[in-house]
């Protein structure tokens, strides 16, 4: 099968996950997604493919970055639109000696770098920690063969085995999954089921079915995609057959990854109809909702703690007020350019 339909590097660049697919792998049925990754459910890879793939793809890791720096973030709480504007209002209000206003601005940017600097430094700490929820192997099959390999070096298109107590190496679309009592392919009475409360905070194992489908378009929740299983998450009873859809940092612990790193480059999806097509509306409102995330990160009101956020939206909303009212105080003296007027204006 895998020489049959279009080659999955010809389509990697349209589907909405960059991985060959035309829609979110949970939409597509088994079947489907094994056709359009140019794979085999029974001889999976050829190991040239893989390697092909690997190429391409790259590791099947998470990006932790640099480590924890002490000093970069605290750079990062400096040096921001908010962090900046408020430093400029400090020093204008030192200087002109209006000693309540400076006091009052100074503890805020003080709150604000201290409790941005505490969150940002345990969410770096735990991005660390990250790393050692993976699986070090997996179980793959390759040119017909079955096969252990470094979880590093799985790719998309892969078919993986997994059995309670195992780790999943990666987010994978399920073709086939059983209870070893049945030996039978799952029905709607699940005897496969994972733990996944490390992604969606549930604590009691989630049952999955193989063969479920969703209607094209359909937004679901990351704990109600039956048929898929997650990067990190383990395997609490049955065996299953999967596809690997997503590796590395494209998995959903991946986007947490990001998340916690404060990533802005996160470029929105385009969303697409049951054939995977996209009109013009939809590239343009994925342009606009990513420029607005970026103009939100910038001035710190989409990123970081929500009480980073509510501090941000604070200072944006003084900063407007102290504009109007400077604006106002210099209409009031015919916009003059005397410096007891501006500095009156300013304070």
């Amino acid at each position: 099968m895998q020489n049959d339909g279009e080659d999955i590097h010809s389509r990697s660049r349209e589907g909405p996950m960059h991985n060959g697919l035309s829609n979110d792998p949970y939409l597509l049925s088994g079947d489907e997604v094994v056709r359009q990754l140019s794979t085999d459910p029974d001889d999976g890879l050829s190991d040239a493919e893989a390697a092909a793939r690997m190429t391409k793809f790259g590791l099947n890791e998470l990006d932790t970055g640099a480590g924890v720096s002490v000093v970069r973030i605290l750079l990062g709480q400096l040096f921001n639109a908010m962090g900046l504007v408020l430093i400029m209002a400090m020093v204008v209000s030192f200087a002109i000696q209006s000693w309540i206003e400076a006091a009052v601005i100074t503890a805020v940017v003080i709150v604000n770098i201290i409790v941005g600097f505490l969150q940002e430094y345990s969410a770096e700490k735990t991005m660390d920690s990250l790393r050692s929820l993976s699986s070090p192997t997996a179980s793959v099959i390759r040119s017909g063969q079955s096969k252990t390999v470094c979880s590093v070096d799985i790719v998309p298109g892969d078919v993986i085995e997994v059995k309670t107590g195992d780790t999943i190496p990666a987010d994978v679309r399920l073709i086939e999954a059983m209870n070893k009592s049945y030996h039978l392919r799952l029905t709607p009475f699940a005897h496969f089921e994972t733990d996944e409360a490390l992604l969606t905070g549930e604590s009691l194992p989630v049952a999955k079915v193989a063969n479920a489908t969703f209607k094209g378009g359909e937004d679901v929740g990351v704990g109600d995609r039956i048929n898929m299983a997650y990067s990190s998450s383990t395997v609490s009873k049955g065996r299953a057959k999967a596809v690997v859809v997503t590796t590395g940092m494209q998995t959903e612990i991946g986007k947490i990854a990001q998340s916690l790193r404060g990533d802005k480059s996160r470029v929105r999806k385009v969303r697409r109809d049951e054939e995977g097509n996209a009109g013009v509306h939809r590239y343009l409102q994925a342009g606009a909702l990513t420029a607005t995330d970026q103009v939100g990160n910038f001035l710190g009101v989409s990123v970081g703690t929500p009480l980073q956020r509510k501090l941000s939206w604070l200072a944006i909303f003084l900063f407007l007020i102290a504009v109007l009212f400077a604006i106002i105080c210099l209409a009031a003296n015919g916009f003059s350019n005397r410096q007891e007027v501006v500095l009156y204006a300013v304070a």
